[in-house]
């Protein structure tokens, strides 16, 4: 009965959290979930994992989008690094739709078997949200609980410092946002091993806490096999003060296979 209530409970949380973010008129890729694959294989010492998602037409319909992620843990009993990059293209009808490249590591130290401190670079680009490079560096500090049903509860809370230059513009913005996370991973009872997780991300300005981004995440995924899985995601993505020319709001989704490689 506890282990449901703990379920429940996190499960209320994260679904409050997705509510609030869909209320909110904004968006950007400028935030991407970074913890998605933290919780994969937790007794390897090195994680792969590689992503793609693959689709196309020609004739009536003439479509191709290519989209490969990748995320890579090293870990010791007190620390973890991370490493993840993404890159996706996208054309319709002979013109291009999605072009955005993202780069991202992290370095963990653990404090105690449930907290620990972080140190995080990250760097990424987007020709279609007018993003020609943004840059930043960030710290924090991070709560995590394991469940006896092997479900997890991440929380984060820290800093950043970013440098933005969009296209079209000659000037480069510098800003200072606080960096607040949670993200949960709950086992569902099929046939063969299925998660559910689900992240939110908050990003506020020190200086205006009005202009805010933000990021919810919910993610199924399936294990085919001991390397194989297959995943659906959907996210809602928010900025509250985006650069003109570019859209306020964004729901996205995909599915693809996942291969990774532990040792």
């Amino acid at each position: 009965m506890l282990k449901l209530e703990r379920r429940q409970s996190a499960m209320a949380a994260f679904m409050l959290l997705m509510a609030i973010f869909s209320l909110k008129p904004a968006l950007t890729w400028a935030i991407v979930d970074v913890h998605d694959q933290y919780y994969a294989a937790p007794e390897a010492e090195v994680l792969s994992a590689w992503s793609f998602d693959f689709s196309g037409a020609s004739g009536n319909d003439a479509r191709q989008d290519f989209a490969i992620e990748t995320h890579n843990l090293w870990r010791s009993e007190q620390r973890t690094w991370m490493l993840i990059g993404r890159y996706a293209r996208a054309d319709s009808g002979g013109s291009d739709t999605a072009d955005n490249r993202f780069l991202h590591a992290r370095f963990v130290n653990g404090l105690t078997k449930r907290s620990g401190i972080e140190a995080f670079l990250q760097t990424q680009q987007d020709r279609f949200q007018k993003l020609d490079r943004r840059h930043l560096i960030g710290a924090g500090y991070r709560f995590e609980r394991q469940g006896d049903d092997e479900s997890r509860l991440l929380f984060g809370l820290g800093g950043l410092a970013e440098r933005e230059r969009y296209v079209g513009l000659k000037t480069t913005e510098s800003n200072y946002r606080a960096n607040l996370y949670m993200t949960a991973e709950i086992p569902v009872a099929l046939a063969v091993p299925t998660s559910f997780s689900l992240s939110g991300y908050l990003q506020p300005k020190f200086d205006d806490f009005g202009d805010l981004r933000s990021i919810a995440v919910a993610r199924f995924k399936t294990q085919l096999t001991d390397a194989l899985a297959l995943d659906i995601t959907v996210a809602i993505d928010h900025d509250s003060n985006p650069i003109s020319g570019v859209d306020a709001q964004n729901v996205r989704y995909s599915s693809g296979i996942t291969y990774t490689f532990q040792r």
